[in-house]
């Protein structure tokens, strides 16, 4: 990948801008930042030195885009108008003004998210391209104002819901819906939407297809990260998320089917025990002496069984365990009834 000189004094030849390809079939999007003969090329398969190549899942742009609620992109804009005043042969008071605001934008590239790294790269172009214009600052205040818009209505809004939408359509002027749609041709298979000034048709290109398509976003249930989905039956986000998901299920299943094991082992040492107590009491073998002292033994035996029983389900003693035990009390149970 090519690396954004932000220290430059010069500008390039060449426009950069960001290019967009929606993948419908795969659910996948890919972002391209670059200059636009770069960017043709690379589209059409062929070489091209790019600042950004990025394939991701579809919906990545929506729910990453920069956001900005403290105003920080915008604070910018005045140091570098202010700077347009320090025309000195002498010195480098330009520079030197300038410097903290080329540190914000390297560390805005450096993050990685492409409508940081596009944002920072047109701001610096354009603080270039202005200088020597007539009317500079104000042109350049009109440009980064328009390409920063989107930023201040992201912090608000989730860009899932209508309500951003209608928020950034309030905030869409005449002249800043434009955008280069390059249609598939030879090996392009996709239409790819190209933007140099202002993020706000993107977005609304992007939303419009989503909702076309019958996507929808949705929150994932094992990582709460939000993700765009086929439809609402969708849960989960990622091949990781659902096979922790497998992995949850699959321990809930065996610990009720442990549980329901246990419950059944402790249910059939009750009867076994309860069954010969009511031969004592009231069968051909009764005898009150002996069922008297059996009933005290057993209440014992239920007392126990109840904590060992405990004691399995907080896995501080073996199923196992557990059965050879009630094993036990059961021929127990027969010495009792043979006494």
């Amino acid at each position: 990948m090519k690396i954004y000189d932000f220290t430059s004094r010069e500008r390039d030849f060449g426009r950069v801008v960001f290019a967009l390809t929606l993948n419908k079939k795969k659910l996948a999007e890919r972002i391209i930042i670059g200059k636009v003969d770069d960017v043709r090329r690379i589209l059409n398969g062929g070489d091209g030195e790019v600042y950004y190549d990025e394939v991701r899942p579809l919906g990545s742009m929506l729910l990453t885009f920069e956001s900005d609620m403290d105003g920080d992109w915008n604070k910018n804009i005045l140091t570098l108008r202010e700077s347009y005043k320090k025309i000195s042969p002498i010195g480098n008071a330009r520079w030197k003004m300038v410097a903290p605001v080329q540190r914000f934008f390297a560390e805005k590239y450096n993050g990685g998210e492409p409508s940081a790294m596009y944002a920072a790269i047109l701001s610096w172009e354009e603080y270039l391209r202005f200088f020597n214009q007539n009317h500079g600052a104000d042109l350049l205040n009109d440009s980064l104002f328009t390409l920063y818009k989107p930023f201040r209505v992201y912090a608000k809004h989730k860009p899932w819901r209508d309500e951003a939408t209608v928020a950034l359509s309030v905030a869409l002027q005449s002249g800043e819906s434009t955008v280069e749609l390059w249609y598939p041709v030879a090996k392009r298979p996709f239409e790819t939407v190209v933007t140099s000034a202002s993020f706000l048709p993107l977005i609304f290109y992007y939303t419009h297809k989503i909702k076309e398509w019958g996507y929808v976003f949705g929150q994932c249930k094992i990582c709460d990260a939000h993700f765009l989905a086929r439809s609402r039956h969708y849960e989960l986000c990622l091949d990781e998320c659902r096979k922790k998901k497998a992995t949850t299920t699959k321990k809930e299943f065996d610990e009720r089917a442990k549980g329901d094991r246990v419950e059944q082992l402790d249910e059939a040492a009750y009867y076994y025990w309860y069954n010969r107590l009511r031969k004592l009491r009231k069968g051909k073998a009764a005898n009150a002496e002996k069922a008297a002292a059996f009933k005290v033994e057993f209440d014992a035996f239920r007392k126990e069984a109840v904590k060992r029983k405990a004691a399995v389900k907080n896995r501080k003693l073996s199923q196992a365990d557990f059965s050879a035990w009630l094993v036990e009390q059961q021929n127990l149970a027969d010495k009792l009834m043979d006494g």
